[in-house]
C-alpha cells in the first residue's frame, strides 16, 4: 500500500498505483527538519476523523485525506490490523498538516526518521 523511507535527510512516503486517485499524489516528500513529532501508533484509522475525501471501507481501510474538526488535515493511508506511525509537521506542506501511514516496520522507520533528524 505504501513504502516510506529516508533519502538524503527527506522521508519519501510512496503510494501505489490504487491508492494514488485517493491521495492524490504518487509520493508525498517531507524534509526530516519539518517532522515536529512521530509517533507509533497501534491503530492509525482511529486517528481519521472528520470530513474526508478519499477512500472509507468502515473497520478495513482509509485512505484520502481527512480534516478534523480542529481544521487539522491528515493524509491517511491506513489499514485495519497493521501497525503504523503519525507524522506532525512543523508546518503545512503540500496543504497537509500529519500523514498517517500503516507501514509494516513502523518502529524501524520511526527509528530511521530520528536518526535523520538527529
Amino acid at each position: 500500500m505504501i513504502r516510506a523511507q529516508i533519502r538524503d535527510g527527506v522521508l519519501v512516503a510512496a503510494f501505489a498505483p490504487w491508492t494514488r486517485p485517493f491521495v492524490r499524489r504518487a509520493e508525498m516528500r517531507v524534509p526530516a527538519a519539518a517532522i515536529r513529532e512521530m509517533r507509533l501508533e497501534s491503530d492509525p484509522q482511529a486517528l481519521a476523523t472528520g470530513m474526508h475525501a478519499g477512500l472509507l471501507v468502515s473497520g478495513f481501510i482509509k485512505v484520502g485525506t481527512w480534516t478534523g474538526l480542529d481544521g487539522v488535515r491528515r493524509l491517511v493511508c491506513a489499514r485495519r490490523d497493521s501497525p503504523g506511525v503519525r507524522i506532525v509537521l512543523a508546518e503545512r506542506i503540500d496543504n497537509v498538516d500529519e500523514l498517517v501511514l500503516s507501514v509494516p516496520d513502523a518502529a524501524g522507520l520511526q527509528a530511521r526518521v530520528m536518526g535523520a533528524n538527529a
